[in-house]
């Protein structure tokens, strides 16, 4: 009876295995069903002119709208106070339409578009540097809206230009020519601006679908080392379970406390081996999380340089991995947090056995107290063996030096 019980419990784990390899099949269906269905999805939506790393072309190209006064600077009479007046108030009038505009969703648009339209249109009747202002029509209209909807928006301001040099200015062709040539550059910025949102979101859409089939993959991966640690372990605890109380019922005590010591032996055997499968399903990918984070200060506005030796991950363990991951974002939070710069470069070398991590901003910063986070960064640098150094000012670096020989204290890897 005893070797059928262990026929019958090899069958029920292989049973178990074929069930495991089945829904991992599902499984892979469904991240593929997935992925097709992501292709079907509506076109994105795009960010707002002030939103993200647009925020500050949004409002700094506000400059260009100081060729609103140069025509006055060639006007043979000076305006009129009353003129001047209004000139004025026409700009400012202009500055707080544009700033509500690119706060706005696509489909308000067309009211504060209509209402700079009619501005511009108003303004050019006592300054021809009116016309500016429908550069800036045409460079929202170029970003926000489809190139067919988009050129016929751009035929009615043109039409507007021409109207306005045939009966208000039909001396000053040179300078309307000026005007129209910016109202096309302006409307070919904004809808090549349109093609490389479009692209980025595009492949951030891609780049999701990638983490979510990797998810699914890495699940099933989960499962099967599970399955290959915990599967026949467990059916030998059953059975010597199984035999130890047969042994006990029969009167042979001693042969069942050999049982039973096998079986706590076993146990303690599977108790090690899941927490070495734990332990390395834990832990983070270093890379990845350099990836992430130079994305993350990309898109808040950073320019960033990264210069990474992949052999480097090669040399490092588990824990080396997950103390790393987390010093970068910490870091990389204290830039978003506090640095005043634009720019930022991440290098990680592995030279005579020691690896060099160093990261840099432009920005200037100054540290008289270390904060929790700057701590943070000593505590995990000092449990993998690692030095770090901080320099305070412009630039502010972060130095950290990895002996890869160095062999961390390995409980700190155990899952409890």
């Amino acid at each position: 009876m005893d070797s059928n019980s262990i026929k019958n419990s090899d069958k029920a784990t292989s049973g178990s295995g074929i069930a495991t390899s089945s829904s991992g099949i599902a499984t892979r269906d469904s991240g593929v069903a997935i992925s097709k269905n992501s292709a079907n999805l509506p076109s994105p939506v795009l960010p707002l002119l002030a939103d993200g790393r647009k925020k500050k072309w949004s409002y700094s190209s506000l400059v260009f709208s100081l060729f609103y006064f140069v025509p006055m600077l060639f006007m043979q009479n000076a305006p009129s106070n009353w003129v001047m007046a209004l000139i004025l108030t026409g700009f400012v009038t202009f500055v707080l339409l544009y700033v509500l505009c690119v706060n706005q969703p696509v489909n308000r648009l067309p009211y504060y578009l209509t209402a700079m339209f009619f501005l511009a249109y108003t303004t050019s009747l006592v300054n021809p540097g009116g016309t500016v202002i429908f550069g800036f029509i045409s460079f929202i209209v170029g970003y926000y809206y489809r190139l067919r909807t988009g050129i016929i928006l751009l035929l009615i301001v043109s039409a507007s230009l021409i109207v306005m040099k045939v009966h208000l200015y039909p001396t000053g062709l040179f300078f309307f020519l000026g005007a129209g040539s910016n109202i096309a550059v302006l409307f070919g910025f904004g809808y090549m601006e349109r093609k490389e949102t479009l692209f980025q979101q595009k492949e951030a859409k891609h780049a999701a679908a990638l983490g979510t089939l990797s998810a699914i993959a890495e699940r099933e991966r989960i499962g099967r080392d599970l399955h290959d640690v915990a599967g026949h372990a467990l059916s030998s605890i059953s059975l010597k379970a199984q035999v130890a109380d047969k042994l006990l019922s029969k009167g042979r005590t001693a042969e069942a406390q050999v049982e039973v010591k096998a079986l706590a032996q076993l146990s303690q055997q599977l108790l090690s081996e899941i927490r070495q499968t734990v332990s390395g399903i834990k832990h983070l990918s270093f890379s990845q999380e350099i990836a992430k984070n130079m994305a993350k200060l990309s898109e808040q506005g950073f320019h960033e340089v990264s210069d990474v030796d992949e052999s480097s991950f090669t040399h490092l363990t588990p824990l080396q991995e997950t103390q790393l991951s987390l010093i970068v974002k910490e870091a990389t939070t204290n830039i978003l947090r506090h640095s005043k710069g634009n720019q930022a470069a991440l290098t990680l070398q592995c030279t005579n056995d020691m690896l060099n991590l160093v990261i840099t901003d432009n920005g200037n910063s100054h540290c008289q107290t270390e904060g929790n986070g700057i701590q943070g960064i000593r505590e995990r640098a000092e449990l993998i063996n690692a030095t770090v150094e901080f320099q305070w000012g412009s630039p502010t670096v972060l130095t950290l030096q990895l002996p890869l020989l160095s062999k961390p204290d390995n409980s700190a890897q155990s899952t409890h």
